[in-house]
């Protein structure tokens, strides 16, 4: 590990506790932008992998919503949004409650697959004894 690698690693590690000593002020700084959940929603996908067209799918919103909040993030100075290429977030912060606002799959998977508790009729109450 060259010198610069070293003082770059030790940079990242300062940026990650700096981040995390100031996550309410800027959760409360984000949240003057984000002002919506999807709005919120959008922000916890902006991750230099998905396009905005991506985004606007997985939170259900059209890519003109998308497009215009990153645009605002953009001239606010917290995200990079490069044409044609996925937006990054300058500031690596996601509050955990924004999070949770977004379903795994798999979450969604096991409410899906939940059977619904089928009651039972006289005749096989008769017949197991119940009745």
């Amino acid at each position: 590990m060259t010198d610069g690698d070293a003082v770059l690693e030790e940079l990242k590690r300062i940026s990650k506790i700096l981040t995390l000593a100031h996550g309410e002020s800027l959760e409360k700084e984000l949240s003057k932008i984000a002002t919506t959940d999807e709005r919120k929603k959008m922000w916890v996908f902006i991750d230099g992998v998905k396009l905005s067209k991506d985004i606007a799918k997985d939170v259900g919103v059209t890519v003109r919503s998308v497009n215009g909040f990153l645009s605002v993030c953009e001239k606010a100075g917290l995200i990079e949004n490069p044409w044609g290429k996925p937006p990054k977030r300058k500031i690596d912060y996601v509050p955990a409650k924004w999070v949770e606002l977004i379903k795994l799959p798999e979450e969604e998977e096991k409410e899906v697959a939940k059977p619904e508790p089928i009651a039972k009729t006289e005749a096989e109450k008769t017949d197991e004894g119940i009745a």
